[in-house]
């Protein structure tokens, strides 16, 4: 298995290959794309100019056979024998004359008609004809609505020669059929179609009919200009142009579309792509092949100066580092790594006596670490250290332990309560910013190696919060008992006044009572939720389970909830909505407990008749919900502690609310949503309570 050194040595190498590969692909890349791209840009349009000249053709073609019905029409109309068989008003005879005729001159329609209008004969044909228009000349028309037939017809008037009289009108025309479209395609050497609404009624393709883009139909229609598009007819390529045909109105009846089959141009593209490709693979493995033996010749002398470095990182300090044959720069590098080697060595023996100092002083180490000599001067002062008392190194060291450690004023000073080795005590500093902090203390003798005297190692723990919320708890233990008291002693005693005296009660008198109790059990019921959401919290079993809710319920549920304790203290709740509150993605039953216990607080701190305020309004993609109080306001000092449990403030009339635990199970719910909680002084006295969620859709 290869050493860490020669995985590094063999990356350089890939790198290098890798490099000449990339060079060598984009300089290919360069060169033959351009000219692919030239060189298909010129097929594309060349072809797109055959097929400007397939659509001119086409135009001739279709003037042509106009112009071919025009003098056929004219010649029979002039031929004496349809003349007398049309005086004659034979029928029989006259067809039976029309239909070799109407075979010789290739026609699809051939029908001569009386001075009445009535057809007196006609070529046999597949449809009956006999609401031909009769307009004299040539034209295009639709014969059949429902089919949509395009022809070209040319209508006649026929004289009698002796006496020049007009005895009838015959009418000649070909249908543009696939038949007819297979015969353009022949004389054009372009697939043809005729579309009239949108389907391609007459086509030389194989194909079956079949339906044009209607928006391309509808432009054409529109604007009375021809347009070209690129299409796929049963799975093969086509650059098609559009024309309309106009009849001598200057109305346009249907379109004829021109197709050029390029089939065979963009298989040419593909496999002049193909070769390209072909082309660049070939490049870049020769290119491998040459990087490679390029790069093992120019990595050999950094094989050498790698394992001499392997060596080295794995303590051989002894070793001589071999001064390769190379690049000048490869010769620099080799003479700095051997003279780092031997500085390296010569460090190394200076550090082992530093070396074990710090081994004993760091197995020491528990948190904060301060050692002091026998006249009780710092020698050492930890990093642990500096955080606990706000001391730096330089500012502690060299000084006296009792300075720097410094008591409570009427105390004894530090080195008299420094507890004996292998003890431990609890003692209380006053740290740089004037805070006091507690410690437990432990102590060890320490014997230094250069036997410059025995010194004193002390281990530092500050147990502040400990010891705080120890006290607190107590105060909690000693105080739950009244929180439950007085709601169940209001309680009790409102039940057995309705239970002895309710029907001697007034109407108002009994809704009092029956507020009262759902003021207790309220009351109560919310202290069990902080109980156990914050018992849930400080067991790591505290979870939410959040939907997309709407917010204006949320807040519905909270206000019926609150609306007796509002009434009870004469205080009226503005709702402040800026605007329509889109869904929040919250657990609704933990937001709800928010709201209660903010506007309980914002109750319980602000005076009778009072008004509070309930705000929210969007911001990007979180809500803002805000609760304005006109308490007594809350110190810059209080509000970094108010949201931890047993913390509570006075009132204005020296009284304390709860246990301390609503606003650390507000923070707890709003931090478990990804939001932030937190309070403001209020323009004018009070506090303004806020937090932040996410609404549905937007922060996660």
């Amino acid at each position: 298995m290869p050493s860490v050194a020669q995985r590094k040595t063999y990356s350089l190498s890939i790198r290098l290959i890798l490099a000449s590969v990339i060079v060598i692909l984009i300089t290919t890349i360069a060169a033959g794309v351009p000219a692919f791209w030239i060189i298909s840009a010129e097929l594309e349009d060349q072809a797109w100019h055959h097929l400007e000249d397939g659509e001119i053709a086409t135009q001739a073609f279709l003037q042509t056979e106009k112009e071919r019905i025009l003098n056929l029409t004219t010649l029979a109309a002039q031929r004496p024998r349809l003349q007398s068989l049309l005086l004659s008003g034979n029928s029989t005879a006259l067809s039976a004359y029309l239909n070799p005729l109407m075979t010789n001159a290739n026609l699809d329609i051939l029908v001569v008609r009386d001075l009445a209008g009535n057809d007196i004969g006609e070529g046999t044909t597949s449809s009956n004809w006999s609401n031909l228009p009769a307009t004299p000349g040539v034209d295009f028309y639709i014969l059949d609505a429902s089919q949509h037939s395009l022809a070209i017809l040319s209508s006649q008037p026929v004289f009698d020669e002796p006496s020049g009289g007009l005895i009838g009108e015959v009418t000649a025309g070909v249908i543009l059929n696939s038949g007819f479209a297979r015969q353009l395609a022949s004389e054009t050497g372009f697939d043809q179609s005729f579309v009239v609404d949108t389907q391609r009624l007459a086509s030389s393709l194989e194909s079956p009919p079949s339906q044009v883009d209607p928006q391309e139909f509808n432009r054409i229609i529109n604007s009375g200009q021809g347009e070209t598009a690129s299409i796929s007819i049963q799975g093969k390529p086509y650059y098609t142009a559009l024309s309309p045909i106009r009849n001598a109105q200057g109305d346009i009846l249907a379109l004829n579309e021109v197709a050029l089959p390029v089939e065979g141009m963009v298989t040419a593209k593909n496999r002049a792509l193909l070769t390209l490709a072909y082309s660049i693979i070939l490049v870049a493995i020769a290119g491998s092949v040459i990087g490679g033996i390029y790069a093992r010749r120019l990595i050999a002398p950094l094989r050498t100066l790698t394992r001499a470095a392997f060596n080295i990182s794995r303590g051989d300090l002894n070793t001589p580092v071999p001064i390769t044959q190379g690049p000048i720069e490869i010769s620099t590098l080799a003479a700095g790594l051997e003279e780092s080697r031997v500085n390296t060595r010569r460090a190394l023996d200076d550090l082992y006596t530093a070396k074990a100092w710090s081994d004993t002083l760091i197995q020491s180490v528990v948190e904060g670490i301060v050692t002091f000599d026998q006249r009780g001067s710092i020698t050492s002062f930890s990093q642990g250290a500096e955080r606990i008392t706000g001391w730096h190194y330089e500012e502690a060291l060299n000084h006296s332990v009792n300075w720097v450690l410094r008591t409570p004023e009427g105390e004894a000073q530090f080195l008299e309560r420094v507890p004996p080795p292998g003890g431990k005590r609890q003692i209380e500093i006053v740290n740089r910013s004037e805070r006091q902090v507690t410690l437990a203390v432990t102590s060890a003798r320490l014997k230094p190696p250069n036997n410059s005297g025995e010194q004193t190692a002390l281990v530092l723990r500050e147990i502040t919060e400990e010891e705080a919320l120890q006290h607190l708890r107590s105060y909690f233990l000693s105080n739950i008992s009244h929180e439950f008291r007085t709601p169940l002693a209001a309680l009790n005693a409102s039940v057995e006044l309705l239970m002895d005296e309710f029907e001697d009660l007034s109407r108002s008198e009994q809704t009092e009572l029956l507020t009262s109790i759902h003021l207790s059990v309220t009351g109560l019921q919310t202290l069990i939720d902080n109980l156990l959401e914050s018992a849930s919290i400080e067991a790591g079993r505290f979870t939410i389970h959040p939907r997309t809710s709407d917010f204006s319920e949320l807040v519905d549920e909270a206000l019926s909830i609150m609306k007796p304790l509002l009434n009870r203290r004469q205080q009226k709740l503005r709702l402040d909505l800026r605007s329509h509150i889109p869904e929040v993605y919250v657990d609704p039953t933990r937001l709800v407990q928010v709201l209660v216990n903010l506007l309980s607080n914002a109750s319980k701190y602000s005076p009778m008749m009072e008004t509070l305020i309930l705000s929210a309004a969007v911001e990007q993609n979180w809500l803002r919900v805000s609760v304005s109080d006109h308490g007594p306001g809350i110190s810059e000092e209080d509000r970094e502690s108010l949201f931890r449990r047993f913390v509570r403030l006075e009132t204005e009339d020296g009284a304390q609310y709860g246990v301390g635990l609503g606003l650390s199970v507000v923070k707890a719910i709003i931090t478990q949503h990804g939001g932030e909680v937190g309070v403001d002084p209020r323009p004018g006295g009070g506090s303004i309570f806020w937090f932040v969620i996410p609404l549905a859709g937007g922060a996660t």
